[in-house]
């Protein structure tokens, strides 16, 4: 350390730090006076300040080298009395990385000074440092209350906008609608949606001019963070909410984006048809048959107005996708045609917008509703490579993962959906799906219980309830919630029916009776084998696959039950000679693999081929392999009890049986399955548990016994 203090001082480099730092001193001063006497620019102070403090590790390098004073510059020798040498390139490499670094520094805080001071000027500087947000519907402040299509449009659109930001995360804004419905206040909504802050307002649009007025809240503690009040020219809208959404930023991010940084995607030359599309995108809210084809001519209206514009295209697209055939679509238009439709809109938007995130959603989702399920995930990725903050594409792309069995990263999109949308019905009915199908019940009923909890009067959600109960062994709760849905809805006679079914597998053949008609085949021969009415069941059967030779499920349905019956001769016969006549396509349905390990106790009984050597059982334990990565349900976990029955294992029998049951297997003919009985017989432990499941059995029939049909029909 003394020899670098002392080379300094011979190289008079404190000496020329000093002078630089006594001239930087007197510029200041005169920068201090000057800006006094006339109107000099806010940023002339700091500019200078900056430049000095970067000059200032230049001139310390410089005066190691030379001597600076002002008799001029010289080279400084490197050791006293030595010859001088010129600066070799290492020394002017070191000088010139020393000014680059310099600069950079220099102008990094240069630009975080004037985004300060532009963000002041503009009243946007930073109030809160916040990650997350929700819009939620404007009030209409209209005099007629006719404007409810622009208030929600507008919040939909701000929405869009925001969740293009890097680093923000923003609530979908279908959730916050379905939550502002319910007259939550603001605070709880954006609670509920866990986001640190909410946006709100109302809108007025009178004439050509448009009134806005929006209010930033804090949801910790209900602060308002920023209000303002916009009055604009309607042709100007778009321009707003851009304005409104960089505003926004400014405000809760440490970041200033620039005026005009934002574009509104649903922009437009053409205010009639952005009024046409805020009314099919009000229509499209509604997801009801007659309100999609409703939504569909407006948006064509809307494109008919302004051939370019591309947002137009693309929600037309999005409606005649929902418009197909296919499960939670509308059932209108043919799938391929309507897919063809979709694409046509679809290619449209795209040439027009070539960075909108909703085109390549809808076009993923399109192309998975024909099951290009590759192609789906390209687009469906491209969307969320431009909008991260796009639920519905987060759904979507479950779907598809879904398709390809990519289970685990379909649950993965899936809780992202949810994130984004935690009020989505699709979102919390599919997660109780997802989980009870993995065994983990608890989890599957807290997602299922919110359904149910915001959605009081949507029959679905007691549905979903129902069926996850079902497989967690509480039939009795899955009743009573088929019930509920049939309550509100009982033109649909599956509900009713679903009811009747656990009443008879709880052996209240009864009360199923006040259920069914007595006339329905398919239920009288349920009930005969569930009052183990052998011979009347035998005699329905034989005449049901005699008055239709054709029908092979028929003949499946005889098999079974003669099985359970104990007829094990004729049940293996039937077996044997459905493997014939059934496409092997449909063999091997999961989770019980069936009629595949059925064919497989056949042969064996048959003394055809022992069961564990069969074609038909190697299968089943290879699908199973597969299935148990992901999957817990008590129906793989008995499966795998009587593929280990099958193959004369006791022991494994008795340990997947007894994981069975404690994933609430519950089926009343277990103790007749023919595959596994005989370990029933031979087996105290195999016994045991079996009287315990019989026990659960006994008291989930003791409180169905309990439940009033009579309030629900």
């Amino acid at each position: 350390m003394n020899v670098f203090l002392t080379e300094l001082k011979r190289r008079k480099v404190i000496k020329s730090m000093l002078a630089y730092l006594g001239i930087a001193w007197v510029i200041l001063q005169v920068v201090e006076v000057f800006s006094g006497l006339i109107d000099m620019h806010p940023l002339v102070g700091p500019t200078v300040i900056l430049t000095l403090t970067c000059g200032l590790p230049i001139v310390a390098y410089l005066s190691w080298h030379f001597d600076i004073s002002l008799e001029g510059i010289h080279r400084t020798a490197e050791v006293d009395g030595e010859s001088l040498k010129p600066l070799g390139p290492g020394s002017w490499l070191g000088l010139a990385g020393i000014a680059v670094l310099c600069v950079f520094i220099g102008l990094h805080f240069f630009t975080n000074i004037s985004q300060e001071y532009k963000a002041g000027q503009e009243g946007q500087k930073q109030v809160m440092q916040a990650d997350s947000i929700a819009v939620l519907p404007f009030t209409d402040q209209s005099p007629e209350r006719d404007q409810d299509y622009l208030a929600a449009g507008l919040a939909e659109e701000l929405t869009s906008i925001l969740g293009r930001t890097e680093g923000f995360r923003v609530a979908a804004s279908k959730s916050s609608q379905i939550l502002a419905e319910k007259g939550l206040p603001p605070v709880d909504i954006g609670r509920r949606l866990k986001v640190q802050t909410v946006l709100t307002g109302s809108v007025r649009a009178q004439g050509n001019r448009i009134k806005i007025r929006v209010e930033l809240v804090n949801t910790q503690n209900g602060h308002t963070l920023w209000t303002e009040n916009f009055l604009r020219e309607f042709s100007d809208v778009f321009k707003l909410e851009s304005e409104i959404s960089r505003a926004v930023v400014n405000l809760l991010q440490d970041k200033y984006i620039e005026a005009g940084s934002f574009q509104a995607l649903s922009s437009t030359s053409n205010t009639d048809a952005y009024v046409m599309y805020l009314k099919g995108k009000a229509q499209y809210r509604l997801q009801t048959a007659e309100s999609m084809k409703s939504a569909r001519k407006l948006f064509e209206q809307s494109i008919a107005l302004d051939p370019e514009y591309a947002q137009a295209y693309v929600a037309l697209a999005d409606t005649i996708a929902l418009l197909a055939e296919g499960e939670s679509r509308f059932g209108i238009l043919d799938t391929h045609i309507a897919a063809q439709l979709a694409r046509q809109n679809l290619d449209k938007a795209i040439v027009r917008q070539p960075d909108n995130a909703e085109a390549f959603a809808v076009k993923g989702y399109v192309e998975y509703m024909t099951e290009q399920y590759d192609t789906a995930l390209t687009d469906l990725n491209k969307a969320l490579s431009l909008n991260k903050n796009l639920s519905v594409a987060f759904m979507w792309r479950h779907f598809v993962h879904e398709a390809l069995n990519h289970h685990e990263q379909a649950l993965e999109d899936l809780q992202q959906a949810y994130e984004f949308d935690p009020v989505s019905r699709a979102n919390l009915a599919n997660l109780g799906f997802e989980y009870s199908r993995r065994g983990q019940h608890d989890k599957a009923k807290t997602y299922l219980t919110l359904l149910i909890s915001d959605f009081p009067d949507y029959p679905q959600a007691y549905v979903n309830m129902a069926d996850a109960s079902y497989l967690a062994g509480e039939h009795a709760q899955s009743l009573e919630n088929w019930l509920k849905a049939y309550a509100l809805s009982k033109d649909n006679l599956n509900y009713r029916n679903s009811a009747a079914n656990i009443l008879i597998e709880l052996g209240l053949t009864a009360k199923a009776r006040q259920l069914v008609a007595e006339d329905d085949v398919t239920y009288q021969a349920f009930i005969l084998a569930r009052e183990r009415n052998s011979e009347a069941l035998e005699e329905l059967l034989a005449f049901q696959v005699a008055s239709d030779p054709d029908d092979h499920w028929a003949k499946m349905e005889q098999a079974i039950y003669l099985g359970w019956m104990g007829k094990t001769q004729q049940s293996a016969e039937r077996f044997v000679e459905l493997k014939s006549v059934i496409d092997q396509s449909d063999w091997y349905q999961m989770p019980f693999c069936s009629p595949a390990v059925e064919i497989a106790w056949a042969a064996q009984q048959l003394a055809i081929v022992k069961s564990a050597d069969s074609p038909e059982f190697k299968q089943c334990e290879a699908l199973l392999r597969i299935e148990n990565k992901v999957f817990k349900d008590s129906y793989l976990l008995y499966l795998a009890a009587r593929l280990s029955a099958l193959k004369n294992d006791e022991q494994g029998f008795i340990n997947h049986f007894n994981q069975a049951l404690a994933a609430g297997w519950l089926q009343w003919w277990t103790e007749f399955d023919p595959l596994v009985n005989t370990l029933f017989t031979s087996s105290s432990e195999a016994r045991k548990l079996l009287e315990q499941h019989n026990q659960k059995l006994a008291t989930e029939k003791h409180k169905a016994d309990k439940i009033d049909l009579a309030a629900y029909l």
